[in-house]
């Protein structure tokens, strides 16, 4: 069955978005959902923003232009200044 390939093309829901990165303002969330992106799209955003070693293979294969856009709305958010 191909139902995961399916599931992973559907855009990401508010409440996705928010599953994965927390608590946002709704300027972000609306700017991520427009994105189209998935909510496997958006988890891989989010852990190359962070850094995580652990994405393993996904590391090591060009990011998906979704990923891209999603993970530039995470830069543009985290330009404030840096917190202790």
């Amino acid at each position: 069955m191909s139902g995961s390939r399916d599931d992973e093309a559907q855009p990401a829901t508010a409440a996705d978005i928010t599953a994965i990165l927390g608590a946002i303002d709704e300027t972000m969330l609306a700017d991520i959902h427009r994105t189209g992106a998935s909510a496997a799209e958006v988890l891989e955003a989010f852990t190359r923003f962070e850094g995580d070693d652990a994405i393993g293979r996904v590391a090591r294969r060009a990011a998906s232009a979704r990923v891209v856009e999603v993970m530039a709305i995470l830069q543009s958010a985290d330009t404030g200044p840096e917190r202790d």
